[in-house]
Protein backbone atom coordinates (compact mmCIF):
# COMPACT_ATOMS: atom_id res chain seq x y z
CA UNK A 1 0.00 0.00 0.00
CA UNK A 2 1.33 3.43 -0.96
CA UNK A 3 1.14 6.77 0.86
CA UNK A 4 2.11 9.98 -0.93
CA UNK A 5 1.89 11.96 2.30
CA UNK A 6 4.53 12.36 4.98
CA UNK A 7 2.94 11.45 8.27
CA UNK A 8 1.22 8.42 9.79
CA UNK A 9 -2.54 8.10 9.53
CA UNK A 10 -3.05 8.83 13.23
CA UNK A 11 -1.46 12.32 12.99
CA UNK A 12 -4.25 14.97 13.13
CA UNK A 13 -4.67 16.95 9.91
CA UNK A 14 -4.38 20.21 11.86
CA UNK A 15 -0.94 19.15 13.14
CA UNK A 16 0.50 18.18 9.74
CA UNK A 17 1.06 21.79 8.44
CA UNK A 18 2.82 22.70 11.69
CA UNK A 19 5.11 19.66 11.40
CA UNK A 20 5.88 20.50 7.77
CA UNK A 21 7.02 24.00 8.72
CA UNK A 22 9.06 22.65 11.66
CA UNK A 23 10.88 20.25 9.32
CA UNK A 24 11.17 22.54 6.30
CA UNK A 25 12.80 25.62 7.87
CA UNK A 26 15.94 23.89 9.24
CA UNK A 27 16.31 21.91 6.00
CA UNK A 28 16.31 25.16 3.98
CA UNK A 29 18.86 26.67 6.35
CA UNK A 30 21.30 23.78 6.88
CA UNK A 31 24.71 24.34 5.32
CA UNK A 32 28.28 23.25 5.79
CA UNK A 33 29.61 26.81 5.94
CA UNK A 34 27.67 29.78 7.27
CA UNK A 35 29.39 32.50 5.29
CA UNK A 36 29.00 35.16 7.99
CA UNK A 37 31.32 33.05 10.16
CA UNK A 38 33.93 32.69 7.42
CA UNK A 39 36.42 35.14 8.89
CA UNK A 40 36.13 33.49 12.35
CA UNK A 41 36.71 30.06 10.80
CA UNK A 42 39.79 31.25 8.96
CA UNK A 43 41.38 32.87 12.01
CA UNK A 44 40.44 30.00 14.34
CA UNK A 45 41.70 27.25 12.04
CA UNK A 46 44.74 29.19 10.90
CA UNK A 47 43.92 28.39 7.30
CA UNK A 48 43.47 30.28 4.05
CA UNK A 49 40.18 31.98 3.27
CA UNK A 50 40.08 30.06 -0.03
CA UNK A 51 39.61 26.69 1.70
CA UNK A 52 36.37 27.83 3.31
CA UNK A 53 35.17 29.30 0.02
CA UNK A 54 36.00 25.97 -1.63
CA UNK A 55 33.96 24.16 1.05
CA UNK A 56 31.02 26.47 0.36
CA UNK A 57 31.18 25.71 -3.37
CA UNK A 58 31.54 21.98 -2.63
CA UNK A 59 28.14 22.13 -0.94
CA UNK A 60 26.66 23.60 -4.13
CA UNK A 61 28.23 20.82 -6.20
CA UNK A 62 26.76 18.28 -3.77
CA UNK A 63 23.28 19.68 -4.36
CA UNK A 64 23.77 19.43 -8.11
CA UNK A 65 25.04 15.85 -7.89
CA UNK A 66 22.05 14.67 -5.85
CA UNK A 67 19.32 16.06 -8.12
CA UNK A 68 19.47 13.43 -10.91
CA UNK A 69 19.11 10.51 -8.48
CA UNK A 70 16.84 11.75 -5.68
CA UNK A 71 13.65 10.40 -7.23
CA UNK A 72 15.16 6.95 -7.58
CA UNK A 73 15.93 6.93 -3.88
CA UNK A 74 12.52 8.38 -3.07
CA UNK A 75 10.90 5.47 -4.93
CA UNK A 76 13.38 2.92 -3.56
CA UNK A 77 12.90 3.57 0.17
CA UNK A 78 9.96 4.50 2.34
CA UNK A 79 9.65 7.99 3.78
CA UNK A 80 10.70 7.36 7.38
CA UNK A 81 13.74 5.29 6.36
CA UNK A 82 14.98 8.02 4.02
CA UNK A 83 14.26 11.02 6.26
CA UNK A 84 15.66 9.63 9.53
CA UNK A 85 18.94 8.56 7.96
CA UNK A 86 19.29 11.76 5.96
CA UNK A 87 18.75 13.96 9.02
CA UNK A 88 21.15 11.90 11.16
CA UNK A 89 23.90 12.04 8.50
CA UNK A 90 23.37 15.80 8.09
CA UNK A 91 23.80 16.20 11.85
CA UNK A 92 26.98 14.06 11.85
CA UNK A 93 28.46 16.12 9.00
CA UNK A 94 27.82 19.34 10.95
CA UNK A 95 29.48 17.81 14.03
CA UNK A 96 32.50 16.81 11.94
CA UNK A 97 32.90 20.38 10.68
CA UNK A 98 32.65 21.74 14.21
CA UNK A 99 35.24 19.36 15.65
CA UNK A 100 37.90 19.10 12.92
CA UNK A 101 40.91 21.22 12.03
CA UNK A 102 41.33 19.57 8.63
CA UNK A 103 40.43 21.55 5.53
CA UNK A 104 39.72 18.36 3.59
CA UNK A 105 37.21 17.18 6.21
CA UNK A 106 35.41 20.54 6.09
CA UNK A 107 35.23 20.44 2.28
CA UNK A 108 34.07 16.80 2.21
CA UNK A 109 31.46 17.35 4.92
CA UNK A 110 30.12 20.43 3.13
CA UNK A 111 29.81 18.40 -0.07
CA UNK A 112 27.78 15.69 1.68
CA UNK A 113 25.60 18.25 3.45
CA UNK A 114 24.69 19.76 0.07
CA UNK A 115 24.17 16.27 -1.35
CA UNK A 116 21.91 15.07 1.48
CA UNK A 117 20.01 18.34 1.83
CA UNK A 118 18.12 17.72 -1.41
CA UNK A 119 17.00 14.25 -0.26
CA UNK A 120 15.33 15.87 2.74
CA UNK A 121 13.96 18.83 0.80
CA UNK A 122 12.20 16.77 -1.85
CA UNK A 123 9.92 15.15 0.73
CA UNK A 124 8.40 18.50 1.68
CA UNK A 125 7.97 20.19 -1.72
CA UNK A 126 4.58 18.77 -2.70
CA UNK A 127 3.02 19.09 0.79
CA UNK A 128 4.24 22.70 0.90
CA UNK A 129 2.76 23.33 -2.54
CA UNK A 130 -0.57 21.92 -1.33
CA UNK A 131 -0.46 24.25 1.69
CA UNK A 132 0.39 27.40 -0.25
CA UNK A 133 -1.73 26.72 -3.31
CA UNK A 134 -4.51 24.15 -2.66
CA UNK A 135 -6.02 24.87 -6.09
CA UNK A 136 -2.78 23.78 -7.82
CA UNK A 137 -1.84 27.28 -9.04
CA UNK A 138 1.90 26.84 -9.58
CA UNK A 139 2.53 30.55 -10.16
CA UNK A 140 1.13 31.33 -6.72
CA UNK A 141 3.38 28.67 -5.20
CA UNK A 142 6.50 30.04 -6.92
CA UNK A 143 5.63 33.62 -5.96
CA UNK A 144 5.40 32.76 -2.26
CA UNK A 145 7.74 29.83 -1.70
CA UNK A 146 10.91 30.87 -3.50
CA UNK A 147 11.29 34.37 -2.00
CA UNK A 148 10.50 32.77 1.37
CA UNK A 149 13.22 30.17 0.70
CA UNK A 150 15.67 33.10 0.46
CA UNK A 151 14.27 34.99 3.48
CA UNK A 152 14.76 32.22 6.04
CA UNK A 153 18.38 31.36 5.13
CA UNK A 154 19.23 35.09 5.20
CA UNK A 155 17.66 35.45 8.64
CA UNK A 156 19.24 32.24 9.91
CA UNK A 157 22.60 33.25 8.44
CA UNK A 158 22.54 36.46 10.45
CA UNK A 159 21.57 34.60 13.64
CA UNK A 160 24.33 32.03 13.06
CA UNK A 161 26.86 34.83 12.51
CA UNK A 162 25.73 36.60 15.69
CA UNK A 163 25.87 33.32 17.60
CA UNK A 164 29.35 32.54 16.26
CA UNK A 165 30.56 36.07 17.04
CA UNK A 166 29.20 35.92 20.62
CA UNK A 167 30.65 32.46 21.34
CA UNK A 168 32.63 30.31 18.87
CA UNK A 169 31.95 29.66 15.19
CA UNK A 170 31.79 25.89 15.86
CA UNK A 171 28.67 26.40 17.99
CA UNK A 172 26.64 27.31 14.92
CA UNK A 173 27.29 23.84 13.48
CA UNK A 174 26.65 22.17 16.83
CA UNK A 175 23.35 24.02 17.20
CA UNK A 176 22.28 22.90 13.73
CA UNK A 177 23.29 19.31 14.56
CA UNK A 178 21.06 19.39 17.66
CA UNK A 179 18.14 20.71 15.61
CA UNK A 180 18.62 18.02 12.95
CA UNK A 181 18.81 15.22 15.51
CA UNK A 182 15.60 16.55 17.07
CA UNK A 183 13.95 16.44 13.65
CA UNK A 184 15.15 12.85 13.21
CA UNK A 185 13.41 11.97 16.49
CA UNK A 186 10.22 13.67 15.29
CA UNK A 187 10.46 11.73 12.02
CA UNK A 188 10.64 8.45 13.96
CA UNK A 189 7.49 9.39 15.85
CA UNK A 190 5.29 11.01 13.22
CA UNK A 191 6.31 9.71 9.77
CA UNK A 192 4.87 6.60 8.14
CA UNK A 193 6.65 3.46 6.91
CA UNK A 194 4.85 3.24 3.56
CA UNK A 195 6.29 3.77 0.10
CA UNK A 196 5.55 6.78 -2.07
CA UNK A 197 4.92 4.64 -5.16
CA UNK A 198 6.06 1.45 -6.88
CA UNK A 199 9.53 0.34 -5.74
CA UNK A 200 12.37 1.28 -8.13
CA UNK A 201 15.77 -0.34 -8.38
CA UNK A 202 19.02 1.63 -8.07
CA UNK A 203 20.88 -0.59 -10.54
CA UNK A 204 20.33 1.71 -13.52
CA UNK A 205 22.14 4.67 -11.90
CA UNK A 206 25.20 5.67 -13.90
CA UNK A 207 27.77 5.62 -11.08
CA UNK A 208 30.69 6.18 -13.47
CA UNK A 209 29.03 9.28 -14.90
CA UNK A 210 28.23 10.47 -11.39
CA UNK A 211 31.89 10.17 -10.35
CA UNK A 212 33.12 12.01 -13.46
CA UNK A 213 30.46 14.72 -13.08
CA UNK A 214 31.45 15.26 -9.44
CA UNK A 215 35.18 15.32 -10.23
CA UNK A 216 34.82 17.90 -13.01
CA UNK A 217 32.76 20.35 -10.96
CA UNK A 218 34.82 19.95 -7.79
CA UNK A 219 37.94 20.66 -9.86
CA UNK A 220 36.20 23.76 -11.24
CA UNK A 221 35.27 24.80 -7.69
CA UNK A 222 38.93 24.44 -6.65
CA UNK A 223 40.07 26.51 -9.64
CA UNK A 224 37.59 29.31 -8.90
CA UNK A 225 38.43 29.34 -5.19
CA UNK A 226 42.24 29.20 -5.40
CA UNK A 227 43.09 30.80 -8.76
CA UNK A 228 43.97 34.23 -7.38
CA UNK A 229 45.68 32.92 -4.24
CA UNK A 230 47.91 30.60 -6.30
CA UNK A 231 48.66 33.13 -9.03
CA UNK A 232 46.30 31.66 -11.61
CA UNK A 233 47.84 29.35 -14.19
CA UNK A 234 51.37 29.64 -12.82
CA UNK A 235 50.38 27.15 -10.12
CA UNK A 236 50.84 23.39 -10.55
CA UNK A 237 47.67 22.75 -8.51
CA UNK A 238 45.60 25.02 -10.74
CA UNK A 239 46.96 23.33 -13.84
CA UNK A 240 46.14 19.93 -12.31
CA UNK A 241 42.56 21.08 -11.60
CA UNK A 242 42.29 22.34 -15.17
CA UNK A 243 43.59 18.99 -16.47
CA UNK A 244 41.02 17.10 -14.37
CA UNK A 245 38.27 19.29 -15.82
CA UNK A 246 39.33 18.74 -19.43
CA UNK A 247 40.03 14.99 -19.18
CA UNK A 248 36.96 14.42 -16.98
CA UNK A 249 34.71 16.27 -19.43
CA UNK A 250 35.98 14.22 -22.38
CA UNK A 251 35.51 10.96 -20.46
CA UNK A 252 32.04 12.02 -19.39
CA UNK A 253 30.98 12.75 -22.97
CA UNK A 254 32.29 9.33 -24.04
CA UNK A 255 30.46 7.70 -21.12
CA UNK A 256 27.29 9.56 -22.10
CA UNK A 257 27.41 8.01 -25.56
CA UNK A 258 28.00 4.51 -24.19
CA UNK A 259 25.32 4.48 -21.49
CA UNK A 260 21.65 4.07 -22.25
CA UNK A 261 20.72 6.22 -19.23
CA UNK A 262 23.65 8.56 -18.48
CA UNK A 263 23.84 10.39 -15.17
CA UNK A 264 23.01 13.73 -16.80
CA UNK A 265 22.30 13.87 -20.52
CA UNK A 266 23.37 17.28 -21.79
CA UNK A 267 20.94 17.15 -24.70
CA UNK A 268 18.82 19.75 -22.91
CA UNK A 269 21.33 22.38 -24.00
CA UNK A 270 19.79 22.11 -27.47
CA UNK A 271 16.68 23.73 -26.01
CA UNK A 272 16.33 27.44 -26.85
CA UNK A 273 15.13 28.42 -23.37
CA UNK A 274 17.85 26.44 -21.55
CA UNK A 275 20.60 28.09 -23.61
CA UNK A 276 19.41 31.63 -22.94
CA UNK A 277 18.35 30.80 -19.39
CA UNK A 278 21.92 29.64 -18.69
CA UNK A 279 23.27 32.87 -20.17
CA UNK A 280 20.93 34.90 -17.98
CA UNK A 281 22.14 32.98 -14.93
CA UNK A 282 25.73 33.81 -15.88
CA UNK A 283 24.70 37.45 -16.19
CA UNK A 284 22.97 37.24 -12.83
CA UNK A 285 26.30 35.89 -11.57
CA UNK A 286 28.13 39.17 -12.07
CA UNK A 287 25.39 41.03 -10.21
CA UNK A 288 25.67 38.55 -7.32
CA UNK A 289 29.47 38.69 -7.42
CA UNK A 290 29.40 42.47 -7.36
CA UNK A 291 27.36 42.38 -4.16
CA UNK A 292 30.47 41.20 -2.29
CA UNK A 293 32.12 44.53 -3.07
CA UNK A 294 29.78 46.11 -0.55
CA UNK A 295 31.63 44.30 2.25
CA UNK A 296 34.92 45.84 1.11
CA UNK A 297 33.42 49.25 1.80
CA UNK A 298 31.51 48.44 4.99
CA UNK A 299 34.38 46.51 6.60
CA UNK A 300 37.43 48.05 4.91
CA UNK A 301 36.33 51.72 4.95
CA UNK A 302 33.55 52.06 7.53
CA UNK A 303 35.09 49.53 9.94
CA UNK A 304 31.95 47.46 10.57
CA UNK A 305 32.36 44.02 12.13
CA UNK A 306 31.07 40.92 10.35
CA UNK A 307 27.82 40.82 12.37
CA UNK A 308 26.94 44.40 11.47
CA UNK A 309 27.95 43.80 7.86
CA UNK A 310 25.85 40.63 7.72
CA UNK A 311 22.85 42.55 9.06
CA UNK A 312 22.50 44.19 5.65
CA UNK A 313 21.17 40.84 4.45
CA UNK A 314 18.22 41.41 6.80
CA UNK A 315 17.37 44.55 4.87
CA UNK A 316 16.94 42.37 1.81
CA UNK A 317 13.89 40.83 3.51
CA UNK A 318 11.54 43.81 2.88
CA UNK A 319 12.60 43.61 -0.77
CA UNK A 320 11.88 39.88 -0.79
CA UNK A 321 8.42 40.49 0.70
CA UNK A 322 7.79 43.11 -1.96
CA UNK A 323 8.88 40.54 -4.56
CA UNK A 324 6.25 38.11 -3.22
CA UNK A 325 3.52 40.74 -3.62
CA UNK A 326 4.74 41.75 -7.09
CA UNK A 327 5.00 38.12 -8.21
CA UNK A 328 1.49 37.37 -6.95
CA UNK A 329 0.10 40.27 -8.92
CA UNK A 330 2.17 39.54 -12.02
CA UNK A 331 2.63 35.79 -12.41
CA UNK A 332 -0.76 34.66 -11.18
CA UNK A 333 -2.35 36.91 -13.81
CA UNK A 334 0.04 35.42 -16.42
CA UNK A 335 1.50 38.73 -17.52
CA UNK A 336 4.65 39.11 -19.64
CA UNK A 337 7.57 37.03 -18.36
CA UNK A 338 9.99 39.27 -20.27
CA UNK A 339 8.87 42.38 -18.36
CA UNK A 340 9.06 40.39 -15.14
CA UNK A 341 12.71 39.40 -15.76
CA UNK A 342 13.62 42.90 -16.95
CA UNK A 343 12.20 44.27 -13.69
CA UNK A 344 14.53 42.00 -11.71
CA UNK A 345 17.63 43.05 -13.63
CA UNK A 346 16.59 46.72 -13.40
CA UNK A 347 16.37 46.43 -9.59
CA UNK A 348 19.96 45.18 -9.48
CA UNK A 349 21.11 48.01 -11.76
CA UNK A 350 19.52 50.61 -9.49
CA UNK A 351 21.25 48.92 -6.54
CA UNK A 352 24.61 49.58 -8.20
CA UNK A 353 23.65 53.09 -9.27
CA UNK A 354 22.88 53.92 -5.64
CA UNK A 355 26.19 52.46 -4.48
CA UNK A 356 28.13 54.27 -7.20
CA UNK A 357 26.96 57.65 -5.92
CA UNK A 358 26.94 56.71 -2.21
CA UNK A 359 30.49 55.35 -1.84
CA UNK A 360 32.40 57.97 0.14
CA UNK A 361 34.09 58.35 3.55
CA UNK A 362 30.82 59.85 4.83
CA UNK A 363 28.78 56.75 3.96
CA UNK A 364 26.62 55.60 6.87
CA UNK A 365 24.69 52.43 7.72
CA UNK A 366 21.32 54.04 6.94
CA UNK A 367 22.40 54.95 3.40
CA UNK A 368 22.70 51.26 2.48
CA UNK A 369 19.23 50.18 3.62
CA UNK A 370 17.31 51.08 0.43
CA UNK A 371 19.95 49.63 -1.95
CA UNK A 372 19.86 46.30 -0.11
CA UNK A 373 16.06 46.24 -0.29
CA UNK A 374 16.42 46.63 -4.06
CA UNK A 375 19.01 43.83 -4.08
CA UNK A 376 16.61 41.47 -2.30
CA UNK A 377 13.77 42.37 -4.66
CA UNK A 378 15.88 41.79 -7.77
CA UNK A 379 17.32 38.51 -6.47
CA UNK A 380 13.90 36.99 -5.77
CA UNK A 381 12.42 38.13 -9.08
CA UNK A 382 15.30 36.71 -11.11
CA UNK A 383 15.46 33.41 -9.23
CA UNK A 384 11.78 32.87 -10.04
CA UNK A 385 11.71 34.34 -13.55
CA UNK A 386 14.84 32.71 -14.94
CA UNK A 387 13.71 29.28 -13.66
CA UNK A 388 10.27 29.67 -15.23
CA UNK A 389 11.98 30.49 -18.50
CA UNK A 390 14.89 28.03 -18.43
CA UNK A 391 13.12 24.90 -17.20
CA UNK A 392 9.46 25.52 -17.92
CA UNK A 393 9.42 23.87 -21.36
CA UNK A 394 11.55 20.82 -20.58
CA UNK A 395 10.27 17.29 -20.24
CA UNK A 396 10.34 15.97 -16.65
CA UNK A 397 13.10 13.43 -17.37
CA UNK A 398 15.40 16.24 -18.56
CA UNK A 399 14.36 18.78 -15.95
CA UNK A 400 16.29 17.42 -12.97
CA UNK A 401 19.42 17.01 -15.09
CA UNK A 402 19.12 20.60 -16.29
CA UNK A 403 18.52 21.83 -12.74
CA UNK A 404 21.60 19.89 -11.59
CA UNK A 405 23.73 21.94 -13.99
CA UNK A 406 21.93 25.27 -13.66
CA UNK A 407 22.16 25.33 -9.87
CA UNK A 408 25.96 25.09 -10.22
CA UNK A 409 25.95 27.76 -12.95
CA UNK A 410 23.85 30.13 -10.85
CA UNK A 411 25.53 29.62 -7.47
CA UNK A 412 29.14 28.76 -8.31
CA UNK A 413 30.21 29.31 -11.91
CA UNK A 414 28.53 32.67 -12.49
CA UNK A 415 29.41 34.42 -9.20
CA UNK A 416 32.75 32.58 -8.91
CA UNK A 417 34.16 33.45 -12.31
CA UNK A 418 32.95 37.04 -12.13
CA UNK A 419 34.43 37.37 -8.63
CA UNK A 420 37.78 36.25 -10.06
CA UNK A 421 37.52 38.89 -12.76
CA UNK A 422 36.45 41.64 -10.35
CA UNK A 423 39.19 40.80 -7.86
CA UNK A 424 41.82 40.97 -10.60
CA UNK A 425 40.48 44.27 -11.96
CA UNK A 426 40.09 45.67 -8.46
CA UNK A 427 43.71 44.82 -7.67
CA UNK A 428 44.96 46.59 -10.81
CA UNK A 429 42.81 49.69 -10.34
CA UNK A 430 43.51 49.85 -6.61
CA UNK A 431 47.27 49.82 -7.23
CA UNK A 432 46.90 52.39 -10.02
CA UNK A 433 44.92 54.78 -7.80
CA UNK A 434 47.30 54.31 -4.87
CA UNK A 435 50.37 54.92 -7.06
CA UNK A 436 48.87 58.08 -8.59
CA UNK A 437 48.09 59.57 -5.19
CA UNK A 438 51.25 58.45 -3.39
CA UNK A 439 53.45 59.64 -6.26
CA UNK A 440 52.44 63.22 -5.57
CA UNK A 441 53.63 63.09 -1.95
CA UNK A 442 57.11 63.64 -0.53
CA UNK A 443 57.58 61.54 2.60
CA UNK A 444 60.84 63.35 3.42
CA UNK A 445 58.94 66.55 4.29
CA UNK A 446 56.84 64.91 7.04
CA UNK A 447 57.31 62.83 10.15
CA UNK A 448 57.00 59.05 10.15
CA UNK A 449 53.73 59.22 12.12
CA UNK A 450 52.23 61.73 9.70
CA UNK A 451 53.35 59.69 6.69
CA UNK A 452 51.73 56.56 8.10
CA UNK A 453 48.44 58.40 8.70
CA UNK A 454 48.52 59.63 5.10
CA UNK A 455 49.30 56.08 3.97
CA UNK A 456 46.17 54.76 5.66
CA UNK A 457 44.05 57.53 4.14
CA UNK A 458 45.45 56.91 0.66
CA UNK A 459 44.81 53.16 0.96
CA UNK A 460 41.16 53.81 1.84
CA UNK A 461 40.79 56.34 -0.98
CA UNK A 462 42.31 53.88 -3.47
CA UNK A 463 39.90 51.19 -2.29
CA UNK A 464 36.91 53.49 -2.79
CA UNK A 465 38.09 54.63 -6.22
CA UNK A 466 38.63 51.11 -7.56
CA UNK A 467 35.32 49.86 -6.09
CA UNK A 468 33.44 52.82 -7.53
CA UNK A 469 34.89 52.17 -10.98
CA UNK A 470 33.72 48.54 -10.81
CA UNK A 471 30.23 49.74 -9.83
CA UNK A 472 30.26 51.91 -12.95
CA UNK A 473 31.23 48.90 -15.08
CA UNK A 474 28.40 46.88 -13.52
CA UNK A 475 25.86 49.57 -14.38
CA UNK A 476 27.06 49.60 -18.01
CA UNK A 477 27.01 45.80 -18.21
CA UNK A 478 23.53 45.86 -16.69
CA UNK A 479 22.35 48.10 -19.52
CA UNK A 480 23.72 45.57 -22.01
CA UNK A 481 21.85 42.78 -20.20
CA UNK A 482 18.58 44.72 -20.48
CA UNK A 483 19.12 45.09 -24.23
CA UNK A 484 19.89 41.35 -24.56
CA UNK A 485 16.79 40.25 -22.63
CA UNK A 486 14.61 42.72 -24.56
CA UNK A 487 15.44 40.96 -27.82
CA UNK A 488 14.81 37.44 -26.50
CA UNK A 489 11.80 35.40 -27.57
CA UNK A 490 10.86 34.09 -24.13
CA UNK A 491 8.26 31.74 -25.57
CA UNK A 492 10.77 30.04 -27.88
CA UNK A 493 10.32 29.55 -31.63
CA UNK A 494 7.10 27.95 -32.80
CA UNK A 495 8.67 25.86 -35.58
CA UNK A 496 5.40 24.17 -36.49
CA UNK A 497 3.75 27.56 -36.94
CA UNK A 498 6.60 28.74 -39.19
CA UNK A 499 6.36 25.62 -41.36
CA UNK A 500 2.59 26.02 -41.76
CA UNK A 501 2.92 29.73 -42.59
CA UNK A 502 5.55 28.98 -45.23
CA UNK A 503 3.37 26.27 -46.82
CA UNK A 504 0.31 28.52 -46.86
CA UNK A 505 2.24 31.34 -48.52
CA UNK A 506 3.32 28.84 -51.21
CA UNK A 507 -0.27 27.51 -51.38
CA UNK A 508 0.91 24.04 -50.49
CA UNK A 509 -1.13 21.38 -48.70
CA UNK A 510 -0.85 21.59 -44.91
CA UNK A 511 -2.52 18.26 -44.22
CA UNK A 512 -0.55 16.37 -41.64
CA UNK A 513 0.76 19.55 -40.08
CA UNK A 514 -2.46 20.55 -38.36
CA UNK A 515 -3.07 18.96 -35.05
CA UNK A 516 -5.25 19.71 -32.12
CA UNK A 517 -3.52 20.87 -29.02
CA UNK A 518 -4.81 18.73 -26.22
CA UNK A 519 -4.54 19.76 -22.61
CA UNK A 520 -2.70 16.93 -20.92
CA UNK A 521 -3.22 16.65 -17.21
CA UNK A 522 0.14 16.92 -15.52
CA UNK A 523 0.99 13.90 -13.45
CA UNK A 524 1.77 14.39 -9.78
CA UNK A 525 5.30 13.08 -10.17
CA UNK A 526 5.95 15.62 -12.97
CA UNK A 527 4.74 18.44 -10.76
CA UNK A 528 7.08 17.32 -8.02
CA UNK A 529 10.02 17.21 -10.42
CA UNK A 530 9.32 20.77 -11.52
CA UNK A 531 8.87 21.94 -7.96
CA UNK A 532 12.04 20.35 -6.59
CA UNK A 533 14.06 21.61 -9.57
CA UNK A 534 12.91 25.13 -8.87
CA UNK A 535 13.54 24.74 -5.13
CA UNK A 536 17.12 23.72 -5.87
CA UNK A 537 17.65 26.77 -8.06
Amino acid sequence: MYNKGLFADWVPKQLAPVLIIIFLLPILVVSGVYTGNLSYMVSSLGTHNEWIVFANYAGVVGMGVSLPIIFRYKLRYHTKFLMVRTLVFLALANIMIGTTESNIVIVSSSFFIGFLKMFALIEFIMPTMAMISPDGNRAKFYAIFYPSAIVFPQLAGYLMTHFGFSTYWENANFLMAIVLLSLAALAVIFMHNKRYDKKMSLKSIDWTGMFLYTSVFLALAYLISFAKQQNYFRSDNIMLALGIMIVGSILYLINQQLKESPFVHFGFFKNYSVIHGSLMLLMLGFFLAGSSLQSKITIGVLGFNSVMDNSFNLWMIPGLVLAIIFSMLWLVKEKSLKIYILTGFSAFIFYYIFLYFLVSPGLSYDHLILPNMLRGFGMAILFIGVWLYALGNLKPDAMLGAAAVLIIVRTMIGPGLWSLAFNYIDGVWNLEAFTNMAGKMDASTMSHQTAMSYYKTIKLDALMISTKRIYGILVLLGGAVLVYVSFLNLEGLNKRGLVMLKKRLKRQDTEGYNREVQAIKTEEIEEEIKAVSAAAL
